[in-house]
Formats: C-alpha cells, structure tokens, sequence
C-alpha cells in the first residue's frame, strides 16, 4: 500500500538551519500501527528510500497518541545556503508519495 493512501498529512519543515523534519499523519489507528510494524520507518530504510547516507538521520520517532511518526535529517546544506533546494525545508516530503508499506 502506498502511504499517501494511509495518511491525512505528509510534511517537511525545518528543525533548524542544520536539519529538516518529517512528519507523517496516519487517517486512523489501523494505518498507524500498520506502518509502526512494517520495520519502514527506520533509519536504515528510510535512507535507502530517499538515497540519503543513514549518518544523516538524527531520529525516527513513533507517537502513538497521534497516529505520528516523526524523523529527522541533517541537511547536505544550511537552510539559506547558496546550493539549498528549499529554504524551509517544506518541499522535501513529496518522494514519501511513492513510499511502499507492506501489508
């Protein structure tokens, strides 16, 4: 399953000018526990999905309270910096678009 069907809201934003946070809003209960058992949201994995080196990722966070996983990257660049794609780190979320959750 894709997890743009499984959720309400993707989205980046920084965390910082050194790194950028993702946030992951599940629809409801099933689809949050289901991508918390899918062993997609780790480091590992994540990185090999957005072809970033696995140092780069601070944290991956599950919040069950609010069907939330969080993670976070260090930038390649400083939010501003010459060579930075988006400043405010709001437009690294699309490739999660694409992101395959196991049944």
């Amino acid at each position: 399953m894709k997890l743009l069907d499984m959720v309400n809201f993707l989205f980046s934003k920084n965390a910082g000018p050194f790194a950028v946070t993702y946030d992951v809003l599940f629809k409801d209960r099933e689809a949050y526990d289901l991508a918390c058992r899918s062993g997609v949201f780790t480091k590992g994995s994540l990185a090999k999905f957005l072809r970033l080196p696995e140092e780069r990722f601070i944290s991956v966070r599950e919040f069950e309270a609010a069907w939330v996983i969080k993670f976070t990257v260090r930038r390649e660049v400083s939010s501003g910096d010459f060579a930075d794609a988006s400043v405010f780190g709001a437009q690294y979320w699309p490739p999660l678009i694409d992101l395959e959750i196991p049944d």
